[in-house]
């Protein structure tokens, strides 16, 4: 058992029971960017009309955030509300960590069908409710409105030849036949391979969480094809080049991140940028996407349960003040709200929403998608070859889900 697993073990079996009921409400999150202060008003705008149960927020970088939040658990501390990615809810409520939030749901009037499906549904685990999803943030088309008026191209491709008409125009090359100018860059592996992945209906593991299945002939077409970008067609730098910093000086055209790096674009005002859903490169439609839970401890006594709860509906409930920061909200009555449609990058986004896709859920997804980002990222910059190198991670894969 690794000393992650043995801390939530413990953290199961932490007793709560007694917490003493004038300790602050607390609520941690890992916003340490321009999202930290929209958040910090919304919670504001709670304490302000909950002076009886006001809640504290924390922010915490998210390369310590986990560790600080097991570390809670485990020996106390741990805060009464705190956002989880939803990749991460899997662990923590296999080892018995997390509240279940199904009664409070229940009694809520909220209804699952007042949800994204997809967001909604991934904050279950063996049948029962763990985390209430605040939003979901979509692998994104970022586009360079500027460079495609310059090259003729008149909306955001949305296919695999459309896209590839669009980046051979948008592939400029100087006297001596250097590329100055790129149509795509892969501003991150990991998104942008599980989203060619989805389309072509391949995956990491299957459904039960139990078999690789990596190594897939649908696997290694979606790899290839993204390999072919920077080898064959020529529209994309090899993925070390920093894509994301070449979209922002005019170098690269487009980029795929999720919805969430809008606001970075935001503040450099000498973009004119544009946002649109992803293409479809493969036959299935389908675009990674993530959410932050909201969840609360195991154990907490039941007054502050009851605290926990209306914080956690307050913020559900005005989602769409935190769509501001760069999210796509998951409340349908937010979705499809005239303050939604005003924030053009997300709105666009949100467009996916019916079709986004997860990651497989697992206690041990965090090492999977490891062996799996190896693996993609030898064949894409060290050049090896997709069918063994994505066997080997395959079988890497089987003999940890054997562990299990």
């Amino acid at each position: 058992m690794t000393l992650a697993l043995l801390l939530l073990a413990l953290a199961g079996c932490k007793d709560r029971s007694q917490v003493d009921e004038n300790t602050p409400l607390r609520f941690w999150n890992g916003f340490s960017g321009p999202d930290g202060q929209t958040m910090k008003k919304i919670v504001e705008g709670y304490n302000a009309g909950h002076k009886d149960g006001s809640f504290e927020m924390q922010i915490i970088p998210w390369n310590t955030y986990y560790d600080k939040v097991t570390l809670g658990m485990a020996f106390g501390g741990a805060p009464d509300v705190f956002i989880m990615q939803v990749s991460r809810l899997p662990q923590y409520a296999d080892a018995h960590a997390l509240e279940p939030i199904d009664s409070f749901f229940g009694e809520s009037g909220l209804k699952p069908a007042d949800f994204v499906d997809v967001p909604f549904k991934s904050g279950f685990w063996k049948g029962k409710q763990y985390g209430l999803p605040l939003d979901c943030w979509p692998l994104t088309l970022y586009y360079n409105k500027k460079l495609f008026r310059e090259a003729g191209i008149d909306h955001p491709p949305t296919n695999l030849q459309e896209f590839l008409e669009d980046a051979h125009k948008l592939t400029k090359k100087d006297a001596s036949g250097k590329t100055v100018q790129y149509g795509f860059g892969f501003a991150e592996i990991h998104n942008n391979l599980v989203s060619f992945m989805d389309q072509f209906g391949a995956n990491i593991i299957d459904e039960a969480g139990k078999k690789a299945i990596l190594n897939s002939p649908e696997s290694e077409k979606a790899v290839n094809l993204a390999k072919s970008f920077f080898t064959t067609e020529g529209i994309a730098p090899e993925p070390q080049t920093n894509s994301w910093d070449n979209f922002k000086t005019g170098r690269a055209a487009m980029v795929m991140q999720g919805i969430y790096m809008i606001a970075d674009l935001q503040d450099h005002s000498n973009i004119e940028f544009g946002a649109a859903p992803v293409p479809f490169f493969g036959p299935k439609k389908a675009v990674w996407a993530g959410s932050h839970m909201l969840c609360m401890p195991k154990g907490l006594p039941e007054a502050r349960k009851k605290k926990a709860w209306a914080f956690m509906k307050y913020l559900s409930d005005n989602s769409i003040k935190w769509a501001a920061a760069g999210q796509c909200p998951v409340r349908l009555d937010a979705l499809n709200s005239p303050e939604f449609k005003l924030l053009e990058g997300q709105y666009q986004s949100a467009r996916q929403l019916s079709y986004v896709q997860y990651e497989p859920q697992s206690p041990v997804i965090g090492q999977v998608t490891g062996f799996a980002d190896a693996a993609w990222e030898g064949i894409l910059m060290n050049g090896e070859a997709s069918g063994p190198s994505l066997a080997t991670s395959a079988r890497r894969i089987d003999a940890l889900l054997g562990r299990k």
